[in-house]
């Protein structure tokens, strides 16, 4: 799919592979590709009927699941996507491609709310994940939740090495921390980590 020069090609390739496959795992295969590559052309009804035949094949396979769900957000399918997006997720918690897929159908239909608890319980499991603090900072930022869109922020600059960013977004949550001591101090020790890396960083140079 990544290599083919154009969707109907890939469609045609993956066509052949399901006629030529003479084992259930190459029609698994073939008909994985082809669901993809017609949802790549914007053939929708297609493209979830032959993700449906690999499923055939093997229905608890996770990546052919996750691959439905894919489908049915291209698709904008969104009631069906979110039913099923909860329902992998119940059966594999904290699973990467389902958060951030079911993150996406969330904030479609605007449950920010939901989509900060499911990344917030993710950033536990994936602490150094820039992408699952920058998609988490997205969703607190559309829930007015200001003071978790700056720590997170924060976090995803830490990550990505811009130290000086990171510390201006802590010190803009602070502003906004009132009496809660525990917060601040945790704070100002996410904004001397910041100044550590930065120092560590002119030694070096």
């Amino acid at each position: 799919m990544h290599f083919a020069k154009a969707s109907r090609q890939a469609v045609a390739i993956f066509e052949k592979e399901v006629e030529d496959a003479n084992s259930i795992r190459d029609e698994l295969v073939a008909y994985y590709g082809l669901g993809l590559a017609y949802s790549k052309d914007k053939k929708h009804t297609l493209a979830l009927k032959n993700m449906r035949e690999a499923l055939n094949r093997d229905s608890e396979n996770l990546i052919l699941q996750i691959g439905l769900l894919e489908l049915h957000i291209a698709a904008e399918n969104y009631f069906e996507a979110e039913a099923l997006a909860s329902s992998l997720l119940s059966t594999n918690p904290n699973n990467y491609p389902i958060t951030m897929l079911y993150n996406k159908v969330l904030m479609n239909k605007a449950d920010y709310e939901t989509g900060e608890e499911i990344l917030r319980e993710l950033s536990l499991i994936r602490p150094r994940d820039p992408q699952v603090w920058y998609w988490l900072a997205e969703v607190q930022g559309l829930d007015k939740n200001i003071i978790g869109l700056h720590m997170s922020r924060a976090e995803y600059f830490y990550l990505t090495g811009s130290y000086e960013t990171s510390i201006k977004h802590l010190r803009m949550a602070l502003e906004l921390t009132g009496k809660n001591f525990q917060l601040t101090e945790a704070i100002y020790n996410k904004i001397e980590r910041s100044h550590k890396s930065i120092e560590a960083l002119k030694s070096v140079s």
